[in-house]
């Protein structure tokens, strides 16, 4: 580990005497029992009133250790007699003689009546203190002890307290003033934190720690894990939390199994944070950006995603500082901290080729086109996945496009750019979820299996809406809204498009749902919270929406309990994003319009709607049987659905029908052909339309007589002959569908029948 002291940073002693407040010094602190960060309520039996650090059944730890010792009994009933119990355990014993007020000393009496005991020569205890009457002290009235609440009498005219309550006080070091002694009893009944024993700096620089978890106010810390990260700091032996890194301090704390006194670990590492952002406040940009690791929470950037950017890996120098000057310039252009993650990696990859190939003293100018193309070649091998290898050649073209724009690097030679280099993208295959497989998730007894409220709630607006994860996390509170007519909708933002605002309409039933968790929300957060979905975990205000990785943990275990599985009886894994995939191809099967199903899914272009609405086989098949197949020479011929070949000549023509898609028709040629035409048209001998595309022909002829008569009048003769041929086959064509019959179809101009055609 780091030598003792060896990174401590200069002037931060001085810097803590400045900010940490009065409040938070001393040999122990006790938490303000108004605080939402320290205490998390009081124990709920009315004569405790201890400040609970944590909840255990909302009670403190000494009742709940009696609860679970008593055998967990019914909680409502076992309350009010512990109330009475505990009220007994904390009376004061009073004297045994009639009227007398007095604590008791010893067998039973007050230290006057226990002299006069022994004075009359210690006869029966019992049967003395039934002849003995309370008679009043001749020189003074008597006192009440003023101990808070006691109704104890003192000992004497010059005691201020009643004998129980002064041996206390005594013991503890006759702390006066006596108010002063009345708080620290009253504070130490409650959880705190001692650091008596720790030496000055870091006992400053836990304070520190305590006072910026108390300004935040958002992350619950109890005592006791304050109290766990104080007997390691002091285990350490360090001057301060500086001296060691966060691997250190991991490597140091948790010896155990993993997961183990983890807050206690990250209030160690929160507070060291703070240390160091306490010494930066000035310019963190200065301070961050000679590291080889960026802490983006220091640069006050969204953290939620990504942590650090690291360039450790990157060599040569010039190298390295021209990827930190491109990253920086683009997190000031608020590009999301994960996408300069991805970019850098991809730069990192540049980087380490370049390391090998040429070694550490690369120089700018040997980075030309010759060494990119070699680069790509050994990217080839070492990226096999195309998807990847596209990201890592996208990221290093805009960082070389961006050093040419800006004349980062004038040695930099200017043939170093990225082309058109990537691999070809393959089509991306369908990820929705069959039915059958939604119909187990979407049964109400799978969904009351959710380990969640607010979770189940999610799968369910995910599963009607279509929402991305992190859409249906931030979903605001108020996220309902309603038309004229009084039905409702769900406003969301879309945050892949910059929070875009989209709407989607819902049944009253989910809009009931959401009404439901609205209220859950009020009864946690009594001051409001900004989101549906406020995050369970360290969110006192609630102002952090729901954790994705809670969410797809419990989506995992959730699956695990319904027992998912295939057609085959095989376990299924679904993730979250394949239900906006689902429903998009459950809209698009219901007859929706692709443009209805763009702006439903919120989509910036119809290639992207296509890729997650897929339109099924059967759907396919029920409109193509329904349509009047009529072909290019405008005849009709006719199939029987119950024909033997009709279901092969229905996968050839979906095969067909799935090459090219036009707009009046669609191409009858086989797969495996390429099209003889400049333009598909309507002289391909292979085209097919029907009914559904009059309207285009119409227009299509209106359009085709007034490029004619424009023709005419310009003295264009080769134009005018050209779309005489096109007119006069678009009348052909829309005489044969506006008269034709059901049933029937002509391939390549002819009339056959299906034996031949087949």
């Amino acid at each position: 580990m780091t030598p003792l002291g060896a990174t401590r940073a200069p002037g931060l002693l001085e810097r803590l005497m400045e900010v940490v407040r009065p409040e938070f010094r001393g040999e122990v602190f006790y938490p303000p029992r108004d605080s939402r960060v320290f205490v998390q309520g009081f124990c709920r039996i009315p004569s405790c009133g201890i400040a609970l650090s944590f909840a255990s059944r909302q009670l403190c730890q000494g009742h709940y250790q009696r609860w679970k010792a008593a055998g967990s009994p019914e909680l409502k009933a076992w309350l009010a007699a512990e109330d009475i119990a505990t009220q007994q355990r904390r009376t004061v014993a009073t004297c045994a003689v009639r009227e007398c007020n007095r604590s008791v000393k010893s067998q039973g009496l007050c230290n006057r009546h226990m002299s006069a005991w022994t004075r009359s020569g210690r006869p029966s205890l019992e049967g003395w203190v039934a002849r003995t009457l309370y008679s009043r002290p001749r020189a003074s009235a008597e006192r009440d002890c003023e101990f808070p609440d006691c109704p104890l009498w003192t000992d004497g005219p010059g005691m201020p307290l009643c004998r129980s309550h002064y041996e206390r006080w005594r013991y503890q070091g006759k702390i006066t003033p006596l108010t002063d002694w009345f708080t620290l009893v009253e504070n130490t009944r409650h959880p705190h934190v001692r650091l008596h024993d720790l030496s000055g700096q870091v006992r400053l620089e836990i304070q520190y720690g305590l006072q910026r978890r108390h300004a935040l106010g958002s992350q619950h810390t109890a005592p006791r894990v304050v109290t766990k990260a104080v007997h390691w700091v002091r285990a350490a032996g360090v001057h301060s939390l500086l001296d060691w890194d966060d691997t250190e301090w991991k490597a140091f704390c948790r010896p155990k199994p993993a997961n183990y006194d983890t807050l206690s670990l990250a209030f160690i590492k929160d507070t060291r944070f703070e240390l160091h952002a306490l010494m930066i406040n000035a310019d963190p940009w200065a301070d961050q950006y000679p590291r080889d690791v960026w802490d983006l929470k220091h640069l006050g950037l969204n953290t939620s995603d990504v942590r650090h950017l690291r360039f450790g890996e990157i060599t040569p120098p010039w190298l390295k500082d021209l990827v930190k000057r491109w990253c920086r310039w683009r997190l000031t252009r608020q590009i999301n901290p994960s996408t300069v993650a991805i970019d850098l990696r991809g730069c990192t990859r540049l980087a380490t080729y370049l390391a090998t190939t040429l070694g550490q003293a690369a120089e700018p100018a040997a980075l030309d086109r010759a060494r990119i193309e070699a680069w790509l070649a050994v990217l080839q091998t070492e990226v096999p996945d195309p998807i990847t290898r596209t990201a890592v050649i996208h990221s290093v073209g805009t960082f070389l496009k961006d050093a040419h724009r800006h004349d980062w690097q004038p040695d930099l030679p200017r043939n170093a750019f990225i082309y058109d280099d990537a691999p070809k993208r393959p089509s991306p295959k369908p990820r929705f979820i069959p039915e059958h497989i939604m119909r187990q998730m979407e049964a109400p007894t799978a969904l009351a299996q959710f380990p969640s409220d607010d979770g189940r709630l999610i799968v369910e607006i995910v599963i009607a809406c279509g929402l991305r994860l992190k859409d249906a996390r931030t979903l605001p509170f108020e996220c309902v809204v309603r038309d004229d007519d009084g039905h409702p909708y769900l406003a969301w933002l879309n945050r892949k498009m910059r929070d875009r605002p989209a709407f989607f309409p819902i049944s009253e039933d989910l809009a009931a749902k959401i009404a439901t968790q609205q209220q859950a929300v009020e009864e946690r957060f009594s001051d409001g919270a900004p989101w549906l979905f406020p995050a369970i975990h360290s969110n006192i205000d609630g102002s952090k929406y729901a954790s994705a990785t809670r969410l797809q943990d419990q989506l995992e275990l959730w699956l695990e309990q319904i027992s998912l599985v295939d057609e085959r009886g095989k376990p299924v894994r679904v993730t979250f994003h394949q239900f906006r995939h689902t429903l998009g191809t459950r809209l698009i099967n219901s007859d929706v319009p692709q443009p209805v199903v763009q702006v439903l899914l919120d989509h910036m272009s119809p290639q992207m709607t296509a890729v997650y609405a897929r339109l099924l086989d059967e759907t396919k098949r029920e409109h193509w049987l329904k349509a009047v197949k009529i072909n290019a020479e405008g005849r009709p011929a006719s199939i029987a659905a119950d024909h033997p070949l009709a279901d092969a000549t229905w996968a050839k023509l979906s095969m067909v029908r799935a090459k090219v898609t036009l707009p009046n028709g669609y191409c009858g040629a086989p797969v495996q052909t390429d099209c003889e035409y400049a333009n598909p048209c309507l002289d391909c001998k292979f085209f097919i339309t029907t009914a559904e595309f009059l309207d285009q022909h119409r227009r299509q002829r209106n359009e085709t007589s007034q490029m004619i008569s424009d023709a005419e009048n310009a003295g264009l003769r080769r134009v005018v002959e050209k779309n005489t041929r096109t007119l006069t086959k678009l009348t052909t064509i829309i005489d044969a569908l506006e008269s034709a019959e059901q049933g029937q179809i002509v391939v390549g101009g002819n009339v056959e029948d299906l034996d031949a055609a087949g």
